[in-house]
């Protein structure tokens, strides 16, 4: 399949002959750290109404949310909008089950993309910008209390600017994409929590070099974080608060039967050689004193990987000494679906895989966020119009999201109205009897941050 030119070519790396096997050591190292880097020991003093401590109560602690972020992209729910049927039960089912697994989800604001698709595109025709779709899917993502992740900015590559912005000399189409960028973070400020500012920069020419286009394109650092430079201005211009990313692909593995690429400047271009780049401009940044405040890595090119390789590629990058976030995860199956392995066995596969790729990922202390690509077509069979059902992926996600990295417990206060005990980083509550027949709730965080004791005042007396 040719798909130069297409700016599709990242499909020819996406997937693999390799089959899974999984490393145990680096899984159950992973699982100490997990203890060790996502937990703290927490004391919480408890006093009545007139500040007295609340000796020998029974309470319930019980994690709301993570502070970590776990999400999808809103792909399908933005379409749905946009066709008028968000509100139907597949849509509100969409909804539903993101929201039981998840903590995030990322929604998309395309300038343009590929006439092919039915993409969120917001700025498709002159004069005419579309935002109410990525609105929308905002809008509903803060309603329930979720992390919201926007999805790109700014993405140098032909597919994505739009046909009318191309008449104009480079200057203007630059002014063209500042209004957009200042326009979106400006409005959703306070909203988006996170933005992939800029997209799959160590693929694709600098914006000013896009009409020579020649996949893989490698342009050199600096004119490279000259542009960068440019967007992360206008960002954080408009919202200080928020998480601004640079994302990208092809870091982890090559495909096992790919020879190296042969890049626009000559250049053997591997997973390898692109994570030196991908270092090298988080240098270039850093002296230029604006750097990311995460390394975006999508992870979804080069197929299934070693544990042992995952951990490696974190390590490596990790020297950039900024957070690092995966923000665009697949396990693709067609590899296994070639070799003749029944569905169901597939299903417990992957399954397998993308749990224990989450486990080493939360297990590594510069990974501060996860997002998938699509995971949730996968995770449930969908029919064609109300029926859903989740599958085993579904189902082990769920077991770990919303049990093994959550905290619940019981537990009873001492004579001086304290308990300790050790929980996951995120949002509680404190659950106590305020009468034989009522149950009272009072709301406290933990985050590494914090000073203990943390005094809570529940509204009852001894």
């Amino acid at each position: 399949m040719r798909l130069q030119g297409s700016g599709e070519e990242w499909r020819e790396m996406d997937e693999t002959t390799v089959l899974y096997k999984p490393d145990d050591a680096q899984i159950a190292a992973a699982k100490q750290n997990i203890e060790r880097i996502r937990k703290r020991d927490v004391e919480l003093r408890l006093v009545g109404k007139d500040g007295k401590p609340l000796a020998e109560v029974p309470v319930e602690i019980v994690q709301l949310r993570s502070s970590f972020p776990w999400g999808d992209q809103l792909w399908a729910l933005d379409r749905l909008y946009r066709f008028g049927q968000a509100d139907t039960d597949k849509g509100k089912y969409l909804k539903r089950m993101h929201a039981g697994l998840l903590n995030a989800a990322n929604a998309l604001c395309y300038w343009t993309e590929r006439d092919r698709n039915d993409g969120p595109k917001t700025e498709d025709i002159q004069g005419d910008p579309q935002y109410d779709g990525f609105a929308y899917c905002v809008d509903w993502i803060n309603s329930e209390g979720m992390i919201a992740k926007g999805h790109p900015l700014f993405w140098s590559i032909q597919k994505c600017v739009p046909e009318w912005v191309k008449r104009y000399d480079y200057d203007t189409q630059m002014k063209f994409a500042e209004v957009r960028v200042r326009s979106l973070v400006a409005r959703f400020r306070g909203k988006v929590q996170i933005w992939d500012a800029v997209n799959e920069p160590m693929w694709e020419p600098a914006f000013k070099n896009l009409p020579k286009r020649n996949w893989p394109h490698i342009d050199p650092i600096p004119e490279i974080a000259d542009y960068i430079q440019q967007v992360l201005t206008w960002c954080r211009d408009e919202d200080p608060d928020a998480a601004f990313l640079i994302n990208d692909y092809g870091m982890e593995a090559n495909k096992g039967d790919d020879k190296p690429k042969i890049g626009s400047d000559g250049s053997q271009v591997t997973a390898a050689s692109q994570r030196k780049r991908y270092l090298a401009l988080m240098r270039e940044l850093q002296e230029r004193g604006t750097p990311p405040d995460a390394i975006g890595l999508q992870a979804h090119t080069g197929g299934w990987l070693s544990h042992a390789m995952q951990a490696a590629v974190y390590d490596e990058m990790a020297t950039a000494g900024i957070p690092l976030h995966i923000t665009e995860f697949w396990a693709h199956t067609r590899h296994l679906r070639e070799k003749g392995i029944p569905e169901e066995q597939i299903g417990h596969v992957q399954a397998e895989y993308v749990t224990n790729y989450m486990t080493v990922a939360f297990g590594h202390p510069a990974i501060g966020g996860f997002f998938f690509w699509g995971m949730m077509g996968d995770a449930v069979k969908w029919g064609e119009h109300s029926s859903h059902e989740p599958t085993v992926l579904y189902e082990r996600m769920r077991k770990l999201l919303r049990e093994e990295w959550m905290t619940r417990l019981t537990a009873k206060t001492d004579s001086e109205g304290r308990l300790k005990f050790r929980g996951f980083f995120g949002d509680y509550s404190v659950r106590y009897a305020l009468s034989p027949k009522a149950t009272r709730g009072e709301k406290f965080s933990v985050a590494q941050e914090d000073a203990m004791p943390k005094t809570l005042e529940l509204r009852r007396s001894q």
